[in-house]
């Protein structure tokens, strides 16, 4: 398929990474089709139609009957079992394999990728005794056949609400500490029609004292753990098979060690800093990758950063280009790579 045989591209998930993306079909001539139950879905300010409905296996097969390509910028929590009728990006086997926990945290110890420790049990009561044992916060992972559900516990009124909702028809559930890192790092990852991997450089993510978010390409990680990274995202991507664009999160902790947190086929906030960073952003790439244009390696060309405020306290002066999410913005501000 080329650029003349796409016209339409299927959204599912409307935050500020479908705006980029509808952007970039727009400069090619490509509508697009949004499916995010918000009526005010960041990405509707440029896409071309927008299906407001929940995000269901019914309406995402009726996303694929009037698109030629359906891009996945979120990760379900349910296993696609209806047939689709245009390709998607992750493919849907790859995004069945990510929305079972389970199962990706089993590829993950298959593959010797760390990650925080998880305990399972085939039952609620076993789980309940576990939980015992637990010190607040953890995870709580119920995993039905073909969906599964989790809630992060904090308090004790989380835990009961959430053990209410514990039905016996559950297959089996997960616990899984939450830990402090030291340092959060996403990446993001392409992996083109003929499978090559094309890797962005790390995004490292902060919070201060007043909880801002902070975001910037990583330039203070040793090349040891960057080539660390690097090297499992690919283990990743190879295990996985995917064509398609994802987010894997790591944490770093204070001993240099690390944990696989997430992975996502959605963009982020982080995914932004590539549009001021790059020759060709994520965005970019990925829309070209769909209509059959060559996907190259990334060329970083900038150091960038920015940190996420309420859209009324950005001061109007301040440098950069601005970016909106929703009720909040971002400025984005370059700095030179020393040579």
């Amino acid at each position: 398929m080329n650029l003349s045989d796409v016209k339409q591209i299927g959204i599912v998930g409307g935050g500020a990474s479908a705006l980029m993306l509808c952007m970039e079909a727009a400069k090619l001539g490509i509508s697009t089709c949004l499916l995010d139950p918000k009526v005010n879905a960041i990405g509707t300010q440029v896409a071309s139609e927008h299906i407001i409905a929940p995000i269901t296996n019914e309406n995402v097969k009726k996303l694929s009957l009037r698109c030629d390509k359906v891009i996945f910028n979120t990760k379900p929590d349910f296993e696609i079992d209806v047939k689709l009728h245009a390709p998607t990006y992750p493919r849907k086997e790859t995004l069945n394999e990510l929305c079972n926990l389970k199962n990706t945290l089993e590829l993950l110890e298959l593959l010797e990728i760390p990650v925080a420790k998880v305990y399972y049990q085939d039952n609620k009561e076993e789980a309940y005794a576990q939980i015992e044992h637990l010190e607040m916060p953890f995870r709580f992972v119920k995993q039905y056949k073909n969906y599964s559900k989790i809630m992060e516990i904090y308090t004790k009124e989380d835990l009961a609400d959430f053990i209410l909702e514990v039905g016996e028809e559950a297959d089996s559930f997960m616990l899984q500490p939450i830990t402090h890192y030291k340092q959060t790092i996403s990446c993001i990852c392409l992996v083109d029609e003929t499978g090559k991997v094309h890797l962005y450089d790390p995004i490292e993510i902060i919070y201060d004292e007043e909880d801002t978010c902070h975001l910037k390409i990583a330039d203070t990680l040793t090349k040891t753990m960057v080539t660390r990274l690097a090297r499992y995202n690919r283990k990743i991507m190879k295990e996985l098979q995917p064509v398609g664009v994802y987010t894997i999160r790591y944490g770093i902790k204070a001993n240099k060690s690390v944990e696989l947190i997430d992975i996502t086929p959605e963009l982020g906030v982080g995914s932004l800093l590539t549009i001021e960073a790059y020759d060709l952003s994520i965005f970019e790439q990925y829309i070209r990758m769909l209509v059959g244009m060559k996907v190259t390696s990334p060329n970083l060309e900038a150091y960038a950063h920015g940190s996420i405020k309420e859209a009324n306290q950005i001061d109007k002066n301040e440098t950069g280009h601005l970016y909106n999410i929703d009720t909040h913005a971002m400025y984005i501000h370059r700095e030179a790579k020393s040579e």
